[in-house]
C-alpha cells in the first residue's frame, strides 16, 4: 500500500486531498481536524501524567502520615483497629455454622467481657474518688482554685492601685 507524505493510505489521501463535491478544499479541514485531534491527545496525555503524579504523591504522603501516626501513638492505632473490627463484626450477619461452633463460647466471651468492663469501671471510679477526682471532689477543687485566683487578682489590683497612688503623690 502506498502512502503519501502524511502517512495516510493513498485511497484516504485521494478522497480527502482534492476539492469536495461542493468545490471546497477538504484537505485543509482534514489537516485542521488532525491537528485538533493531536492537540487534544497531547493535552489528555499531559493531564493523565499530572494526575498520576499527584495521586502517587498523595498516596506516599498518606502512607507516611499513617506510619508516623501509628509510631507516635500505637495504642490509639490498636484501639482504632479493634473498634473497626468490632463494627465490621457487628454488621456482618452470623451464620448457622458460627452458632453451631461458637454459640456457647461466644456467650461466655460476651459475659466475661461485660464483667471485665463492669469491674474496670468500678475500679476506675474508686481510684478517681481516692484522688479526689469525683464529681463532688472536682467541684470542691474548682471552687478552691477559683477562690484563690480571685484573691490573687484582687491582691494584684490592690498592689497596682497602691503603686499608682504612690507615684501620683511623689
Amino acid at each position: 500500500m502506498t502512502s503519501t507524505t502524511d502517512d495516510r493510505p493513498a485511497s484516504a489521501s485521494a478522497t480527502n486531498s482534492g476539492a469536495g463535491a461542493d468545490g471546497n478544499d477538504g484537505g485543509g479541514r482534514t489537516a485542521a481536524a488532525r491537528q485538533a485531534f493531536e492537540s487534544a491527545r497531547e493535552r489528555t496525555a499531559s493531564a493523565y501524567a499530572a494526575a498520576r503524579e499527584r495521586a502517587g504523591s498523595a498516596y506516599e504522603t498518606a502512607g507516611r502520615r499513617t506510619s508516623e501516626g501509628i509510631d507516635s501513638n500505637p495504642v490509639a492505632a490498636v484501639v482504632g483497629g479493634l473498634a473497626i473490627g468490632a463494627i465490621v463484626a457487628a454488621l456482618l450477619p452470623r451464620t448457622r455454622r458460627e452458632d453451631e461452633l461458637l454459640g456457647d463460647v461466644g456467650r461466655r466471651i460476651n459475659d466475661g467481657a461485660r464483667e471485665a468492663t463492669r469491674a474496670a469501671r468500678e475500679s476506675g471510679r474508686a481510684q478517681l474518688d481516692e484522688l479526689g477526682l469525683s464529681r463532688d471532689g472536682l467541684r470542691s477543687k474548682l471552687d478552691e482554685f477559683t477562690d484563690r485566683a480571685v484573691g490573687a487578682v484582687k491582691s494584684s489590683a490592690g498592689a497596682a492601685a497602691g503603686a499608682a497612688r504612690g507615684r501620683g503623690e511623689a
